[in-house]
């Protein structure tokens, strides 16, 4: 596909953007950013309607454009209607920022004697599985044992469980978005899994939880869909993201 330079430097916004055939020309996506000001109602929300569509098909591009009016525009109007036209990229990108998450419950801590070590590692055993979670997809099984991530093992009990360096807190730090490769033991055979994070729900511990038999805990899957739609939509996500975005060097 033959990529196209959209510059609007020329029109005062000073920014660059590389996007595959864009359905809006530069000069309509500028006329339509002039247009979100304008003193006509119906113009105003046909340029805002306009520029929703360009940025979901357009998302990085669309995100660094608004990005940089939120920056440079000396038009306090723009700069209001660039953060409602930010708010469902923000959305889009909810499952690859923030903590990482896998959607599993984990047991007690595990020996487990790999093949040519004298000592054995330990790891944690999965005791619940939710659906159609980055575990879940996956195809991570209850019964399955973590003994590592990205090659990291731990050879203590106590260190797998470890609040600032046990499996818990390196797939947090991973980072949703990320493909940590897991050791996993299965069936006494040593295979490895690569597991796409997303990001851990914020209000995740306030979902009833039900305890099982194995000592796992299970949640209700309606509910965590909802609380994930709910967050990914609310004004605290929102302003988390962007005050990550305009924190960050344009382009990064």
């Amino acid at each position: 596909m033959n990529r196209l330079l959209i510059t609007l430097g020329f029109f005062g916004f000073g920014t660059f953007i590389s996007a595959a055939e864009p359905d809006l020309p530069p000069a309509a996506i500028h006329a339509n950013i002039q247009q979100l000001i304008s003193a006509d109602r119906a113009q105003r929300l046909a340029a805002h309607a306009a520029l929703t569509n360009w940025a979901a098909k357009e998302h990085d591009a669309a995100k660094a454009l608004f990005l940089d009016l939120m920056r440079t525009s000396q038009e306090p109007e723009i700069r209001e209607r660039c953060l409602q036209l930010l708010r469902p990229i923000a959305a889009r990108e909810y499952g690859n920022f923030g903590d990482g998450y896998m959607g599993i419950s984990m047991g007690e801590e595990v020996p487990v004697p790999l093949p040519g070590q004298d000592k054995p590692c330990f790891g944690l055993m999965i005791t619940a599985v939710t659906g159609d979670s980055p575990a879940a997809k996956a195809e991570l099984k209850e019964g399955d044992v973590i003994v590592s991530i990205d090659n990291h093992r731990w050879q203590q009990p106590q260190a797998v469980i470890d609040l600032d360096h046990g499996l818990s807190a390196k797939i947090r730090a991973a980072g949703a978005g990320s493909k940590p490769r897991f050791g996993i033991w299965r069936k006494k055979e040593l295979i490895e899994v690569e597991v796409h994070l997303s990001r851990r729900p914020s209000n995740l511990e306030q979902l009833p939880m039900q305890i099982l038999p194995n000592g796992g805990i299970r949640m209700d899957e309606k509910e965590l869909k909802q609380l994930v739609e709910d967050e990914k939509n609310s004004n605290a996500f929102f302003t988390e993201w962007l005050d990550r975005q305009l924190a960050a060097k344009p382009g990064k």
